[in-house]
């Protein structure tokens, strides 16, 4: 594992309750390509804040990298309802080009 991976590790053992570590570490775990454990770290801040737009972002990501399009769609359109109910344009536009991709590829 990457050296940020370690350090957010280390981050939550000290302070297991701090989403934003956990976050970074789902975030450090996509960026190694480690997306089932990523998977698993944007789900548990989800269920703590379960319209974490960046969260669900990473989420579908993960699950488009995992090859389950049918379990991104869902969570993209997840990130799609809370782009726009929090008023964020591009993240709402990322979503939907994600969604995009999936379509194209069905």
């Amino acid at each position: 594992m990457g050296e940020r991976v370690e350090v957010f590790r280390r981050k939550l053992e000290e302070n297991a309750e701090n989403l934003l570590f956990r976050f970074s570490l789902g975030k450090a775990l996509f960026e190694e390509g480690e997306f089932s454990e990523a998977e698993d770290t944007f789900r548990r801040c989800l269920e703590e804040k379960q319209d974490w737009l960046l969260a669900l972002l990473f989420l579908g990501r993960c699950l488009m990298e995992l090859r389950r399009s049918d379990d991104a769609v869902d969570v993209l359109r997840l990130a799609v309802k809370a782009a726009v109910d929090q008023n964020h344009e591009d993240p709402e536009r990322e979503a939907l080009a994600l969604l995009e991709q999936l379509e194209a590829k069905t």
